[in-house]
């Protein structure tokens, strides 16, 4: 009995060409560190993120790519996702307000971007204001914990997640490095 192969092996291959051609993953205490590179006919790209959380509930993260600008003219933002079950809605709904509170001593607000996935599931994604970027990452370096919460108008608002910061300034500095980019935060100038 003769078989042919050449089916087997032309998926195989296909499935080979469409992952990274190299991925790897680190831990940091609280954090996780993914870098993957993709290679193209046109290019080879590296993207990175540093991620907490996730497993059901919500996650902060960070990514670049080694493409990207990068600092000191770009950072990347703390981006907060959630995603609910399907028929359930996110905790977070578009257009409400997040308050990002570190160690009780300061605070940065974001917008949630509400909507359904293209697989039916809701979705909820907040970044603080694109101005606060640099000073929340440096408060995320010296910081313990951050109180991700709803805003109220007369109250302390509902806890989304409490998130340790410890390992963030190792996942941080890898995730940026995996990159290319330096891993120093310059201050904004008052």
């Amino acid at each position: 009995m003769h078989r042919s192969f050449a089916p087997s092996l032309s998926l195989a291959l296909a499935t080979l060409a469409a992952l990274p051609a190299t991925a790897q993953s680190w831990e940091y205490g609280a954090w996780r560190v993914y870098a993957a590179t993709q290679d193209t006919t046109e290019h080879s790209s590296r993207s990175c993120t540093a991620i907490t959380g996730g497993d059901g509930l919500p996650s902060l993260s960070l990514s670049v790519m080694n493409l990207d600008a990068g600092p000191p003219d770009d950072y990347p933002e703390p981006t907060l996702h959630e995603s609910a079950t399907r028929g359930y809605s996110t905790q977070l709904q578009n257009g409400q307000a997040v308050g990002f509170v570190f160690d009780g001593q300061a605070a940065f607000y974001g917008i949630a971007d509400g909507y359904l996935g293209a697989d039916g599931f809701a979705q909820a994604v907040v970044s603080p204001r694109w101005q606060d970027t640099i000073n929340m990452l440096l408060w995320m370096k010296a910081g313990q914990n951050i109180d991700i919460r709803t805003v109220q108008p007369y109250g302390a608002g509902e806890q989304v997640m409490q998130v340790s910061l410890s390992g963030f300034t190792a996942a941080y500095g890898k995730m940026m490095d995996e990159c290319g980019f330096d891993i120093e935060i310059t201050a904004p100038e008052q």
